[in-house]
């Protein structure tokens, strides 16, 4: 009797306990932080634009735009918009160039412009006018896309001179030997370092402006 009266009691009190225990409030466990490591900061490198370089060098007063693509074929991979060929020498109006012509042009007119011009009419040249730089169209008479469909071109119509002076790309009359002279010497000069050089007759097209550009030739440069 006495044993079954302690198997008894020890079961009451095992229950008492599960129920003790169960009032007991259990912590609600905090979920676990992952550990978030700061980002790195990843420097790509530029790449230096030698020919925008080239530019400043000469002191060209240049934007860089967007490449141009034009499903006619037109483009040009790396265009600038140049506001002046050089520190003295403003380009009106502003002239959209593939960036070797730019560069091409400003060392022209640094190295030899500005003597010939000094040479010739006892000034120098302060502000140039163009006419076309790049256009997306097709050669005069041809099928063939003008080197001004890819920015490697430039006509110029005019020269300002230091003391005012205008001096028109046309055919002067005979009163004004020193702007034949002027004319004549650029032309000459130009030929080589453009492969083309077109002017006041060498056809109708071109009687009023120079055309210099740089097309790709296997042999000598074109020059008219």
């Amino acid at each position: 009797m006495l044993v079954t009266n302690l198997y008894a009691t020890a079961l009451m009190l095992i229950g008492l306990g599960y129920a003790f225990a169960s009032d007991i409030p259990v912590p609600t466990p905090k979920p676990i932080q992952a550990k978030v490591l700061p980002a790195k900061q990843v420097t790509i490198p530029s790449i230096p634009n030698s020919c925008q370089t080239d530019l400043k060098a000469l002191g060209v007063t240049f934007k860089p735009m967007s490449p141009v693509s034009d499903p006619s074929g037109c483009s040009i991979e790396n265009p600038v918009e140049v506001r002046a060929l050089g520190p003295n020498i403003t380009l009106t109006p502003a002239a959209l160039l593939d960036c070797p012509t730019a560069v091409k042009v400003a060392a022209f007119m640094r190295d030899d412009l500005q003597k010939i011009t000094i040479t010739t009419l006892g000034s120098t040249i302060a502000s140039i006018t163009q006419d076309s730089a790049y256009v997306c169209r097709t050669r005069h008479g041809s099928a063939k896309l003008s080197e001004h469909a890819f920015g490697r071109a430039l006509d110029i119509a005019s020269f300002t001179l230091s003391d005012k002076r205008i001096i028109l790309v046309e055919t002067p009359p005979e009163s004004e030997p020193k702007n034949k002279l002027f004319l004549d010497a650029i032309r000459t000069k130009a030929c080589g370092p453009f492969t083309t050089v077109l002017g006041p007759g060498s056809d109708p097209d071109h009687a009023h402006h120079f055309h210099f550009d740089l097309a790709p030739r296997k042999g000598k440069a074109f020059c008219q």
